[in-house]
Protein backbone atom coordinates (compact mmCIF):
# COMPACT_ATOMS: atom_id res chain seq x y z
CA UNK A 1 0.00 0.00 0.00
CA UNK A 2 1.30 3.33 -0.71
CA UNK A 3 2.11 5.73 1.10
CA UNK A 4 -0.38 9.06 1.45
CA UNK A 5 2.40 11.38 0.78
CA UNK A 6 3.29 8.96 -2.05
CA UNK A 7 4.04 11.21 -5.75
CA UNK A 8 4.33 9.16 -8.98
CA UNK A 9 6.30 11.41 -11.21
CA UNK A 10 5.94 10.39 -14.73
CA UNK A 11 9.59 9.09 -15.98
CA UNK A 12 8.15 9.75 -19.35
CA UNK A 13 7.93 13.45 -19.09
CA UNK A 14 10.94 15.62 -20.37
CA UNK A 15 12.55 17.64 -16.99
CA UNK A 16 12.09 21.40 -17.37
CA UNK A 17 15.29 22.79 -17.72
CA UNK A 18 17.00 26.39 -17.12
CA UNK A 19 20.11 27.70 -18.27
CA UNK A 20 22.15 30.67 -17.09
CA UNK A 21 25.45 31.52 -18.61
CA UNK A 22 25.37 28.58 -21.05
CA UNK A 23 25.06 26.20 -18.13
CA UNK A 24 21.79 23.84 -18.23
CA UNK A 25 20.50 23.14 -14.68
CA UNK A 26 17.42 20.54 -13.65
CA UNK A 27 16.04 22.56 -11.14
CA UNK A 28 15.84 26.17 -10.15
CA UNK A 29 16.96 25.72 -6.67
CA UNK A 30 20.33 24.30 -8.25
CA UNK A 31 20.41 27.27 -10.51
CA UNK A 32 19.76 29.42 -7.41
CA UNK A 33 22.05 27.88 -5.31
CA UNK A 34 24.72 28.53 -7.94
CA UNK A 35 24.11 32.01 -8.33
CA UNK A 36 24.56 33.31 -5.31
CA UNK A 37 27.56 30.44 -3.54
CA UNK A 38 30.98 30.71 -3.66
CA UNK A 39 32.85 31.51 -0.47
CA UNK A 40 32.63 35.49 -1.06
CA UNK A 41 29.27 36.06 -2.89
CA UNK A 42 27.22 35.27 0.29
CA UNK A 43 29.47 37.25 2.00
CA UNK A 44 29.03 39.95 0.21
CA UNK A 45 25.55 39.59 -0.32
CA UNK A 46 24.89 39.66 3.16
CA UNK A 47 26.69 42.47 3.54
CA UNK A 48 24.71 44.86 1.02
CA UNK A 49 21.29 43.11 2.56
CA UNK A 50 22.61 44.53 6.15
CA UNK A 51 24.03 48.07 5.21
CA UNK A 52 22.41 48.42 1.93
CA UNK A 53 24.92 51.14 -0.45
CA UNK A 54 28.67 50.11 0.88
CA UNK A 55 31.69 51.52 -0.96
CA UNK A 56 34.00 48.77 -1.91
CA UNK A 57 36.65 49.47 1.13
CA UNK A 58 34.41 49.19 3.35
CA UNK A 59 33.02 45.70 1.75
CA UNK A 60 36.84 45.17 1.96
CA UNK A 61 36.89 45.77 5.92
CA UNK A 62 34.03 43.88 6.45
CA UNK A 63 34.83 40.51 4.90
CA UNK A 64 37.96 39.62 6.78
CA UNK A 65 40.21 37.63 5.02
CA UNK A 66 39.23 38.17 1.09
CA UNK A 67 41.53 39.51 -1.38
CA UNK A 68 41.45 42.87 -3.56
CA UNK A 69 41.50 39.96 -6.33
CA UNK A 70 38.66 38.04 -5.01
CA UNK A 71 36.47 41.05 -4.10
CA UNK A 72 36.68 42.39 -7.51
CA UNK A 73 35.98 39.47 -9.06
CA UNK A 74 33.00 38.52 -6.60
CA UNK A 75 31.81 41.62 -7.32
CA UNK A 76 32.36 41.21 -11.18
CA UNK A 77 30.32 37.86 -10.96
CA UNK A 78 27.23 39.47 -8.79
CA UNK A 79 26.80 42.63 -11.13
CA UNK A 80 27.24 40.25 -14.38
CA UNK A 81 24.20 37.85 -13.00
CA UNK A 82 22.07 41.39 -11.80
CA UNK A 83 22.40 40.87 -8.21
CA UNK A 84 24.40 43.75 -7.19
CA UNK A 85 24.87 47.14 -9.21
CA UNK A 86 27.67 48.91 -9.02
CA UNK A 87 27.33 52.99 -8.88
CA UNK A 88 30.47 55.50 -9.91
CA UNK A 89 30.59 58.70 -8.84
CA UNK A 90 31.59 61.53 -10.85
CA UNK A 91 34.11 63.14 -8.15
CA UNK A 92 37.87 62.83 -7.96
CA UNK A 93 39.12 60.90 -6.29
CA UNK A 94 36.65 58.16 -7.85
CA UNK A 95 34.01 57.34 -5.49
CA UNK A 96 32.07 53.85 -6.10
CA UNK A 97 29.69 52.16 -4.39
CA UNK A 98 28.04 48.59 -3.99
CA UNK A 99 24.30 47.75 -3.39
CA UNK A 100 21.53 44.82 -4.44
CA UNK A 101 19.66 45.23 -7.51
CA UNK A 102 16.43 44.80 -7.61
CA UNK A 103 17.18 41.27 -8.62
CA UNK A 104 19.19 40.91 -5.66
CA UNK A 105 16.63 42.71 -2.78
CA UNK A 106 14.44 39.66 -3.58
CA UNK A 107 17.09 37.67 -2.06
CA UNK A 108 16.78 39.52 1.02
CA UNK A 109 14.14 36.99 2.65
CA UNK A 110 16.13 34.08 1.05
CA UNK A 111 19.20 35.67 3.53
CA UNK A 112 17.78 36.59 6.56
CA UNK A 113 16.33 32.94 6.62
CA UNK A 114 19.32 31.66 5.83
CA UNK A 115 20.64 33.67 8.70
CA UNK A 116 18.14 32.37 11.16
CA UNK A 117 19.16 28.56 10.06
CA UNK A 118 22.83 29.39 10.55
CA UNK A 119 22.51 30.69 13.92
CA UNK A 120 19.76 28.08 15.16
CA UNK A 121 22.05 25.30 13.37
CA UNK A 122 25.61 26.32 15.33
CA UNK A 123 23.38 26.67 18.71
CA UNK A 124 22.70 22.91 17.78
CA UNK A 125 25.38 21.45 16.54
CA UNK A 126 28.51 24.46 17.05
CA UNK A 127 31.28 23.21 18.78
CA UNK A 128 30.51 25.74 21.32
CA UNK A 129 31.27 29.07 21.93
CA UNK A 130 31.50 31.82 19.44
CA UNK A 131 28.02 32.36 18.69
CA UNK A 132 27.27 36.06 18.81
CA UNK A 133 29.01 39.17 17.82
CA UNK A 134 31.17 38.80 14.66
CA UNK A 135 34.88 38.64 16.08
CA UNK A 136 34.13 36.36 19.22
CA UNK A 137 35.98 33.42 16.94
CA UNK A 138 39.34 34.21 16.96
CA UNK A 139 39.66 30.78 14.61
CA UNK A 140 37.25 32.47 12.04
CA UNK A 141 37.69 35.75 12.38
CA UNK A 142 41.19 37.19 13.29
CA UNK A 143 41.73 40.27 15.08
Amino acid sequence: MESPDFVDIALDDPPTTYQLHDRVYYCPVNLAIEAITGKWKTLILWQLTLHGSVRYGGLKRAIPGITHKMLVQSLRQLETDDLIERHVFDVVPPHVEYRLSPEGRRLEPVLRALEQFGERYAATHGDGPGIGAVGERSDIWPA
